[in-house]
């Protein structure tokens, strides 16, 4: 008799049946563990983005296709963001040379979220950007080309020769019209009990159901962009019922850096500012 069968011929029915159970389960947890690779790799291999999707990048910027928009003879293009956002800033810098490119063919202005994120200044800046596009529309490429790369609205008020005593006046009007200092101040009115709201387009903010810094709103449909100045330009030249020469510019195709500053950054598609 080999050495297993003498084994299991000399142990008593109890020892051997806990044997047995020992056994079954180190084999069954054996196939389970061969079993659990090879399930992990196929959805390895399938998860692969040279398996089933090819995605083309510019630096590092993933380039998704022109959204579908509705079309109108003159776009209607309406960007909600909050002035200290990062992410607001970071679209609101691939917005603006948009804006210039397109003055007088679409109608493009920057809006407000009607809540705010970033303390007092937020509601400050969202006000001065207000007025001088209400007022001094004229400067505002000028003033917000200064702020969304340096920061400084008293310098960038100055170098865009922003009338100042008028900007004042208007700002003064804005705060007594919505109550905004009011309503800052006074913390039962703040959004879930967290953020003080700015009031100023609350009627779009309903509108069009605007959740957070940055939401593009292209004939009054949200758009889905690249923040970049090339992937803008394409979704509103894109809204055109016929696009004009201007479209065939090439804007930059490299998203700006997130938050202040110049230069180029990683662009934060889809990430923003509030829910």
């Amino acid at each position: 008799m080999d050495e297993k069968k003498t084994f299991f011929a000399n142990l008593n029915p109890r020892s051997a049946l806990l044997v047995g159970v020992i056994t079954g389960v180190l084999v069954l947890g054996t196939i389970g563990f061969i079993v659990l690779g090879v399930i992990t790799l196929k959805a390895k291999g399938e998860s692969g983005l040279s398996a089933n999707k090819t995605v083309t990048t510019t630096s590092t910027t993933k380039q998704t296709a022109t959204p579908t928009v509705v079309k109108a003879k003159k776009p209607k293009v309406e960007l909600f963001i909050m002035s200290y956002c990062p992410y607001g800033l970071q679209m609101q810098k691939a917005y603006l040379p948009v804006m210039e490119l397109l003055k007088g063919k679409a109608d493009m202005d920057v809006k407000w979220v009607s809540y705010i994120m970033h303390e007092k200044k937020e509601i400050d800046e969202n006000d001065r950007q207000y007025c001088i596009q209400k007022e001094q529309n004229d400067k505002y490429l000028a003033y917000a080309k200064c702020f969304t790369v340096s920061g400084s609205y008293q310098s960038c008020l100055t170098s865009a020769k922003i009338d100042e005593t008028k900007l004042t006046s208007c700002i003064k009007a804005t705060d007594s019209q919505y109550n905004t200092t009011k309503k800052y101040n006074d913390k039962s009115t703040w959004l879930s009990g967290y953020y003080p709201v700015y009031p100023v387009h609350e009627d779009l903010n309903k509108k069009y159901s605007v959740q957070g810094s940055p939401t593009l709103i292209i004939n009054g449909q949200e758009a889905q962009v690249n923040r970049t100045a090339e992937a803008v330009k394409q979704a509103v030249c894109a809204s055109f019922e016929s696009a004009p020469a201007e479209c065939q510019t090439t804007l930059n195709a490299a998203a700006a850096s997130a938050g202040f500053g110049g230069g180029t950054g990683t662009d934060t598609a889809g990430a923003g500012c509030g829910s």
